[in-house]
């Protein structure tokens, strides 16, 4: 089975669920793979950035029960992922594979990526017309908001100037 996405992210904490989110949430199918939850239980500060990105997208209704504090908005790295990812799991435009690594990796033309998705036992060839390795993004709630916004936004942009 050959996996072809508009967009391709791999790697773990909270930025590879944003990008993958935000992108879809302005209409970029995704695949999110190989993704683990790196947050911890001490709640973190969410600034008013991250609120003000993550509320259009529907993300902070969902996030609101899980809120260690309302003023000013915390919540536990661990818990903000979890639900995240059951989010991203949710929306038709996103795909999240657990367990996978991309492997054999070739970047193409226009910043996408050829290669294949591996469990270890099973390959699956994959093609994306846009990849973000998550380790290059930062791991602090707030900051990984912002930086996935930036990242996702990028993309989104590029991806339809290139289908005009």
């Amino acid at each position: 089975m050959q996996i072809d996405t508009a967009l391709l992210v791999v790697g773990t904490g909270p930025g590879a669920l944003l990008v993958g989110k935000l992108a879809s949430g302005r209409g970029l199918g995704s695949v999110i793979a190989g993704h683990e939850i790196m947050g911890d239980d001490d709640p973190a500060p969410l600034s008013d950035e991250a609120v003000a990105i993550l509320t259009p997208h529907g993300v902070f209704d969902v996030l609101r029960p899980y809120l260690a504090s309302h003023h000013p908005v915390a919540i536990e790295p661990a818990a903000f992922e979890e639900v995240l990812k059951h989010h991203c799991v949710a929306d038709m435009n996103t795909t999240v594979y657990d367990g996978l690594q991309l492997v054999e990796a070739e970047p193409t033309e226009g910043g996408g990526v050829r290669g294949v998705l591996t469990d270890g036992r099973s390959r699956w060839p994959v093609t994306a017309d846009a990849f973000v390795d998550a380790a290059s993004l930062p791991t602090e709630l707030s900051a990984a908001v912002t930086a996935a916004a930036e990242v996702a936004n990028a993309i989104v942009d590029q991806v339809v100037a290139a289908r005009r």
